[in-house]
């Protein structure tokens, strides 16, 4: 009996040094969330007025890069800061006590916008009442309903402003597969899953044995790309993505192939794309096999080749932390045409187009010290070296 009651008297103790840590960890972002606001006074005031258009991406680069973040992230970190900071100070001392998760402090920030500063008063403080009894997500229901108390005038408003950042994106997973995420209308998206669903109990139905889940995938992937078998399982998706397959991997090898903007896929279904492929374009990579690398000086505009070569080794703009892909990117001189920059795989790198201007106006510089190696010196003199995909 005694031996039950000292082992649960050790997993209460565990317990209670789990829930110390997390209200530690609570505070902690709470004297984070303090000092990015510091930091975006200290800067502010230290940027060049000259360069005043360009400060906000300066600063929000700045903070990215030092915490490995992407600028999306970074720019939301500040805006809380400046929210819980400004507008919320009894949320973020609650916080800095640690009674409540950032969670909870991030829907008081979103719910709260646009309010005036009396309507934020009354939903923080009879919030606050019930943030550290609530999970994140039931306290996020429970401020809701306290802002359209306070404030229903304003939803259709903020729907609409809602509704213009509607979205669909690709994050890559393991084992050749991604997430296709579109960020839309909630009427529009509940109707589109019905409809997916619908089809998928019908297939059942009709003896179709694979997962409900898994045949709204197939629908959607059907529906999208003109997909059915009799024209093969690729149909459609050829002429809007590159994958790059080894010659070994298309005469039977195991090597995996290369999906642009998800990364490797494996060797079966890279040889399935290549037979569905209407033709081939052969990607050389090596002065020795016929690729012009390098044009010198004596060209400026970069040839279709080196275009697609640098496309795949570099994946991705080459600012720090920026994943916006090569196609949306420009391609860039490291050192200007104007002052002795060459066309060259050495001298030219894919930057995204706010990325581009902060190159030349934000006062961050990057030199390219071996081919597709990058290094970045900040406006603060910190440094950053990006790495290409491949090559």
């Amino acid at each position: 009996m005694n031996g039950q009651v000292d082992r649960l008297a050790a997993a209460d103790a565990a317990l209670d040094r789990v829930v110390a840590l997390q209200a530690e960890i609570d505070a902690l972002t709470a004297r984070r969330t303090e000092a990015i606001r510091e930091f975006e006074h200290a800067f502010e005031a230290a940027y060049p007025p000259a360069a005043a258009a360009f400060a906000d991406r300066a600063r929000r680069a700045e903070l990215a890069c030092a915490l490995r973040l992407p600028e999306r992230t970074a720019e939301r970190m500040m805006g809380e800061a400046r929210a819980l900071v400004d507008r919320l100070p009894a949320t973020l001392a609650m916080l800095g006590r640690g009674l409540f998760s950032y969670r909870h402090a991030q829907t008081l920030v979103d719910e709260t916008a646009g309010l005036s500063a009396d309507d934020t008063d009354a939903v923080e403080r009879l919030a606050l009442g019930a943030a550290p009894t609530q999970t994140a997500s039931r306290f996020a229901r429970t401020v809701r309903r306290l802002r359209e108390r306070r404030d229903p005038s304003t939803m259709v408003e903020r729907a609409a402003n809602a509704f213009t950042g509607r979205s669909v994106t690709i994050d890559p997973a393991p084992d050749g597969m991604a997430y296709l995420t579109a960020h839309l209308g909630a009427v529009e998206a509940a109707a589109i899953h019905e409809r997916l669903t619908q089809a998928g109990l019908d297939m059942q139905r009709d003896g179709d044995t694979r997962t409900l889940a898994a045949l709204r995938a197939d629908i959607l992937g059907d529906v999208l790309l003109d997909r059915d078998e009799s024209r093969g399982a690729f149909h459609g998706i050829t002429p809007t993505v590159v994958v790059s397959v080894p010659v070994g991997t298309l005469l039977g090898g195991d090597e995996p192939a290369s999906l642009d903007g998800i990364g490797p896929i494996d060797a079966a279904t890279a040889r399935r794309i290549t037979a569905e492929a209407p033709g081939l374009y052969r990607l050389l990579t090596h002065p020795e096999t016929g690729t012009a690398l390098s044009l010198g000086r004596t060209r400026y505009q970069v040839p279709e080749g080196l275009r697609m070569w640098l496309r795949i080794r570099d994946g991705s703009c080459r600012f720090p932390m920026c994943g916006i892909r090569t196609h949306r990117s420009d391609i860039d001189h490291t050192l200007d045409w104007q002052f002795g920059g060459t066309s060259d795989h050495g001298n030219l790198a894919h930057l995204s187009r706010g990325h581009h201007t902060l190159k030349h106006h934000g006062g961050w510089k990057v030199t390219q010290t071996q081919p597709g190696r990058l290094t970045w010196t900040s406006y603060l003199g910190r440094r950053y070296e990006t790495q290409p995909d491949t090559g």
